[in-house]
């Protein structure tokens, strides 16, 4: 039986959702299979004696539902929810048995202060009082005024457990399938899986010494994207720190073009890089991302997404429940926030962070490896050959990333990824290495 003919007999109903329901059941059932070609508006609107702009309004539903997608002039198919072409799986790279793990860009715990004293202040304060009525507590509103670029409010801010988890929820506003989101290359990697997992298209622009080339941004928003992820104080993983000027640019040129601007910043008061995002030039389309695991504890499951009212509010009504963060959790970051102790804990962590990183750069430098430091947690490092390079390291008790898991196209040659952040002990010692690592090639006979 033709598709058509199965979505003719399916339909009861000849408004446009009854049209869209029929079909979303065809689908699931398998009656329609994945990949399969729908007829045109017109075909199954002649069938059903309907308009073609009521199928158009079905169809729009069903891709805005992430069953159908549209491919130009090939038509509009059915989404294979199981995708041939495999995820990239980043968690299944990074991490390893060995004694010095330097593959996964976390904080160094010796460097984290103690939550315990917080944790006992929460144990002595107010008995549980009953649900909340509102997500975010004005207490901790208050407390991140100071760490935040505008004022967060229960309209404007989404908070979750981590930054990936809500960012997943924001790409799955952003649009239908096969949206196109401008990434750097390379990026960051678990953005390029999630943009996988959410079926959008990530369209790779290249970075200069001032951050993602703007001649790229503008070309790829001609091109039909409608978002972009940046990170401009400390680029993961290249380090670049974008400029205040080609930020500025970027973000006028995205609200000029009604372009999303998703702005993460990981590392907070860690960086010498004064706090800068997109959201003072374009406070309407930049949702600006902020998590507290790596300069104030991992233990803290919160992360903040505040700005862009309209997306916000969307990733707000697509959510099934209660609120997804407890107060309990609210309530530390907020002491830990008002806590001297962190500052000093802070300023601490910071000055031996940028230590290790330094002298493994100038130890690279040494040895005629340039690299950029933005004083985030990783460097960025081209070798001659990745395997070899991983191999290497591997027999001197050193685990890094591969390069390739935070390339789309791999232009700029292989590289790994090292996270100086918990390069402790003799770190001379580990840059010799990582620079012998970088040259590190097998003759081929």
């Amino acid at each position: 039986m033709e598709v058509s003919e199965r979505i003719v007999d399916s339909i009861t109903d000849l408004s446009a959702k009854g049209i869209s329901a029929s079909v979303a059941q065809l689908i699931a059932s398998g009656l329609i299979p994945p990949e399969e070609r729908l007829p045109t508006t017109r075909q199954l609107a002649k069938h059903l004696s309907v308009s073609p702009g009521l199928i158009s309004t079905a169809w729009q539903l069903l891709i805005s539902d992430g069953l159908l997608e549209t491919r130009g002039r090939q038509g509009t198919f059915v989404v294979d929810q199981e995708p041939r072409t495999p995820w990239r799986q980043f968690r299944n790279v990074v991490g390893s048995d060995l004694p010095l793990d330097l593959s996964t860009g976390f904080p160094d715990p010796e460097l984290l202060i103690d939550i315990r004293p917080m944790l006992s202040e929460l144990a002595d304060s107010q008995p549980y009082t009953g649900y909340p009525t509102e997500a975010l507590d004005p207490g901790l509103a208050q407390a991140l005024r100071s760490v935040l670029p505008v004022n967060p409010t229960n309209t404007n801010t989404l908070l979750s457990t981590h930054i990936l988890g809500a960012l997943f929820e924001v790409f799955s506003v952003l649009g239908p399938p096969q949206t196109k989101v401008i990434v750097a290359e390379p990026e960051f990697a678990p953005y390029l899986d999630l943009l996988e997992r959410g079926r959008l298209r990530a369209v790779p622009v290249p970075l200069d010494a001032e951050g993602p080339v703007l001649s790229a941004v503008a070309s790829a928003i001609q091109d039909g994207a409608r978002a972009i992820l940046l990170q401009p104080r400390v680029h993961n993983p290249t380090g670049i720190s974008t400029s205040p000027s080609r930020l500025r640019a970027i973000a006028e040129l995205c609200e000029r073009n009604d372009v999303w601007i998703l702005d993460g910043d990981y590392y907070g008061d860690l960086l010498p890089v004064p706090a800068m995002s997109a959201i003072e030039w374009a406070p309407a389309h930049t949702v600006y991302m902020r998590s507290f695991a790596k300069d104030i504890h991992p233990d803290i499951r919160v992360a903040v997404l505040v700005g862009a009212p309209k997306l916000i509010r969307e990733a707000h009504r697509r959510r099934v429940g209660g609120f997804e963060i407890s107060r309990v959790n609210q309530d530390l970051l907020r002491l830990l926030l008002t806590d001297e102790r962190h500052t000093a804990n802070l300023l601490r962590a910071k000055e031996v962070y940028a230590r290790r990183q330094q002298i493994i750069l100038e130890v690279l430098a040494e040895n005629d490896i340039h690299v950029a430091g933005g004083g985030g947690f990783n460097i960025w490092i081209p070798v001659r050959s990745e395997s070899d390079a991983l191999v290497y390291l591997a027999s001197k008790g050193i685990g890094v990333a591969p390069g390739s898991a935070f390339q789309l196209h791999g232009a700029d040659g292989p590289h790994i990824r090292v996270s100086t952040a918990l390069a402790g002990g003799d770190t001379r010692q580990i840059g010799l290495t990582l620079a012998t690592a970088a040259k590190a090639s097998r003759i081929k006979r």
